[in-house]
């Protein structure tokens, strides 16, 4: 089995929402809270109902999610942390839905573990490991069926107060017997007191890589704007008849995200938006296609929160 470089913007994508979420929570785990900090994030996102562009029927999806960590400081800036979380994508296809001829699937169940560690080499450098293992796989399929594994590693240069960039590597087993290596890159810009552009991390369920320009307008309320690309790669059950053994859905959300922390380290998101250049796709176990289509645009609603104590 041979690596694979898959599209570069893909994994960029990929590669920065590992990167930054976990980093997130390190920085946050701060000692001035005690060594120990526990951590609690969940949501739910909701996508309407949109037709498929080449053929007939119509999807509807809601994902879910909810996950908890426990992080220990040694200092500012050298932590460890564990985290785990659950999920779950309900498909809810029309009676008419095909995917060139073929049946879809059914609900997704999602399991995740990484063991992020991060720590400062130098005074203004900032490095990142995070061996993780995830399992993506519909009802009645194994955990081991959907099982992928990897690591990223990386750093930021502080350049200034309002700047910090840096580069990365990644590694991923991928479903279909292929394996992922990529870049990782991470973005920390204040552009003015109030705006900032970052690679964002995901919202909880709505799992999203991207890129979030967000305005704090008080120590309360951040509003965002934020695109990424989104896909999910999952085994399927087998069934007679079903030559497919892997499904794919990919989209980029386009979304408007509305921040509120009542109190520190806890936060409410709000999100809204469309999810555009939808497609579902269905692979045989070694990763060839078998049968694919595109998905009209569809509106986008949901809710995230995320506390650390």
């Amino acid at each position: 089995m041979m690596p694979r470089l898959t599209p570069m913007w893909r994994n960029f994508c990929i590669a920065m929402l590992a990167s930054v979420s976990s980093a997130a929570f390190a920085q946050e785990a701060r000692p001035e809270y005690g060594p120990w900090v526990w951590s609690l994030a969940g949501g739910a996102v909701s996508q309407f109902s949109a037709d498929f562009s080449d053929g007939p029927g119509d999807v509807s999806i809601t994902r879910s999610f909810i996950g908890g960590g426990l992080g220990y400081a040694w200092d500012r800036d050298t932590t460890a942390s564990v985290s785990i979380g659950v999920g779950s994508t309900d498909y809810d296809f029309s009676s008419d839905a095909l995917i060139e001829g073929r049946k879809p699937w059914g609900r997704v169940e999602e399991y995740r573990l990484s063991v992020p560690v991060r720590f400062s080499p130098t005074e203004n450098m900032s490095a990142i490991v995070i061996p993780s293992i995830r399992t993506y796989g519909e009802s009645g399929t194994s955990a081991s069926d959907g099982r992928t594994e990897g690591v990223l590693g990386g750093f930021s240069w502080k350049f200034s107060d309002t700047l910090s960039i840096g580069p990365g590597v990644g590694w991923f087993s991928d479903l279909g017997d292929e394996t992922n290596i990529f870049p990782i890159v991470l973005v920390d810009w204040k552009i003015t007191n109030s705006l900032s552009l970052s690679t964002g991390r995901g919202l909880a369920a709505s799992q999203g890589p991207g890129l979030s320009l967000n305005y704090e307008m008080n120590q309360k309320w951040t509003l965002g704007l934020t695109a990424r690309y989104e896909k999910t790669r999952f085994a399927l059950e087998e069934r007679e008849g079903r030559t497919a053994q892997i499904g794919e859905d990919s989209s980029t959300p386009l979304l408007l995200v509305a921040n509120f922390s009542p109190w520190p380290m806890t936060s409410i998101t709000a999100l809204a938006g469309i999810e555009i250049g939808g497609s579902m796709a269905l692979e045989d176990g070694k990763g060839r296609e078998i049968a694919e289509t595109d998905v009209d645009t569809a509106m986008v609603v949901g809710f995230a929160f995320q506390s650390r104590f």
